[in-house]
């Protein structure tokens, strides 16, 4: 019986203490305060990404000017892509070569390399330091400065930039976010350099060359010492919570009906932190999505470079060549990796440190990543195969007829 009464008397305890916190959140709201756990800084990392909490210290007037740059940004780059898919149709890869004298544009002269480039280094970083090293003559007048001196800068720079997003502040993490475009930047220019010495002036890969090396193990360093940097964030600054079970009163009845209503929740859930072997597993998840994309990415680059820059055996063999290449498959491949390229999922990284949503981000991709990026190379592989295929066997009929 005394069991029965204290029941009831708890039931009836947690159902005024509710009663009474709807109220106030009731009485916050008529004053135009925020209602308990609705300031994003005290929200815990199960909500999804939106608007409202990339842009929460922001104004509404600033918030609108951020989503006007957005839908620029986008615009932009969506307009981009369909001037490379027309300029495309018209291209002979196998031809392109640079005009002397003829500035830098990120449609001529084109290669597979460039195409398949992420947009924001295709549209934005490499144009910048192309344009660069024509209007200062960078090459020339600091003639002194090798392309591998530019690249240990930006190793160190890297190191810098993980060090300010190691930080408390949102400000510091963004400035870190700054100097690592710096050093994306530098990266392009290194490149730029050797191009303006070199006799082939073809936007590509030199496998045979130390330069090549050292610039993707210094690329390799430079991912790896922002992935620590968010891990030591995530470690030391700002641990994230998750949010565990309902406590006892939760429970409206004791037929085990949930309250629904979901300003409720703060106030009946509890919330711990991940631990730091959970966290560096969603670090490192990132960090191996980013290898992987951008091993497989050069690796299948080349195979379309072998496909579409090889001088063709045939005229009808280059015709057929020329038709592939310009078929929509081909660039529905190449659109897809420029999305999933290394340094474009770098990119959406440093986007997510910006609106400080980096835990939700990792939390997002961190397996849905590996599906999509499997997928792609399912189909990249496939299509390559079939591709080649297809040119053997016209390849071999058209020797045929001709010696017939």
């Amino acid at each position: 019986m005394y069991a029965c009464y204290s029941w009831e008397f708890h039931r009836n305890y947690f159902k005024i203490q509710r009663l009474l916190t709807m109220m106030s959140i009731g009485v916050a709201r008529r004053n135009g305060q925020s209602s308990p756990g609705s300031n994003p800084s005290q929200r815990f990392s199960y909500f999804p990404i939106t608007m409202e909490t990339c842009c929460s210290g922001l104004s509404p007037n600033q918030r609108h000017c951020v989503l006007l740059l957005v839908v620029t940004v986008v615009s932009y780059y969506l307009i981009m892509d369909a001037t490379l898919y027309h300029t495309l149709q018209g291209v002979d890869l196998v031809n392109e070569k640079k005009v002397p004298g003829q500035s830098w544009s990120p449609f001529r002269p084109l290669s597979v390399k460039l195409i398949m480039q992420d947009p924001t280094t295709h549209y934005v970083i490499t144009p910048l330091s192309e344009l660069f090293n024509d209007f200062t003559h960078f090459s020339e007048v600091f003639y002194f400065i090798t392309p591998n001196m530019i690249t240990f800068t930006h190793v160190f720079l890297s190191f810098v930039a993980a060090k300010f997003i190691v930080s408390e502040s949102l400000k510091n993490r963004r400035i870190g976010v700054l100097i690592f475009e710096i050093r994306t930047f530098l990266d392009a220019l290194d490149g730029a350099v050797y191009r303006a010495r070199a006799a082939n002036k073809t936007y590509e890969s030199h496998h045979s060359e130390i330069g090549f090396w050292i610039d993707s193990t210094s690329d390799t360093i430079g991912g790896i010492a922002l992935m620590f940097g968010i891990l030591f964030f995530l470690w030391w600054k700002q641990p994230p919570r998750k949010e565990v079970g309902p406590l006892p009163w939760t429970n409206d009845d004791k037929n085990g009906n949930h309250i629904e209503t979901s300003s409720e929740k703060h106030d009946t859930r509890t919330h711990k932190y991940y631990t730091k072997k959970f966290i560096f597993w969603r670090c490192f998840c990132y960090g191996l999505l980013i290898g992987i994309a951008s091993a497989i990415w050069d690796q299948t680059m080349w195979s379309y470079n072998d496909i579409f820059m090889t001088p063709a055996k045939s005229p009808d063999v280059a015709t057929l060549q020329s038709q592939a290449l310009h078929s929509s498959s081909t660039f529905a491949v190449w659109w897809a990796w420029r999305m999933l390229e290394g340094q474009a999922l770098i990119h959406y990284m440093l986007l997510a440190i910006l609106c400080d949503s980096i835990w939700e981000f990792l939390r997002f991709v961190q397996y849905l990543g590996f599906v999509i990026l499997g997928i792609l190379i399912f189909f990249s592989y496939y299509h390559v195969s079939s591709l080649r295929q297809f040119l053997l066997v016209q390849s071999d009929s058209t020797g045929v007829t001709s010696g017939s």
